[in-house]
């Protein structure tokens, strides 16, 4: 197996793919009049990609962060897989939703 392929295997490489089938679809699905239409498409879901992003890829870093936070201090490392784990359930989280919706409109 060569390594572009293990690397879209990998946690990064299938969350990457997931993140663009994010923003790609609604453009695919003709949601686009102006420019204008286009940007709040992209930039908003794109905004509030980085955070389930950044926890998967980076979840040991994160993970070993204690400090002063706005609001309550970290005073405790957390485990990386569980912060990974966090960031993936916020991925999956709109897939879910949207097949919740889906399944309950064809009843």
């Amino acid at each position: 197996m060569s390594d572009g392929f293990k690397w879209i295997l990998s946690s990064r490489g299938l969350s990457l793919l997931l993140a663009a089938a994010y923003l790609l679809i609604p453009l695919l699905l003709g949601f686009r009049e102006s420019i204008r239409d286009v940007l709040g498409i992209l930039l908003i879901p794109a905004a509030a990609l980085l955070l389930p992003l950044a926890c998967i890829w980076f979840g040991d870093e994160l993970g070993d962060y204690i400090g002063a936070l706005p609001g309550p201090a970290v005073n405790k490392r957390s485990p990386g897989w569980l912060v990974k784990l966090a960031g993936w359930f916020l991925l999956l989280s709109p897939a879910m939703v949207a097949g919740w919706f889906f399944y309950q409109s064809q009843k």
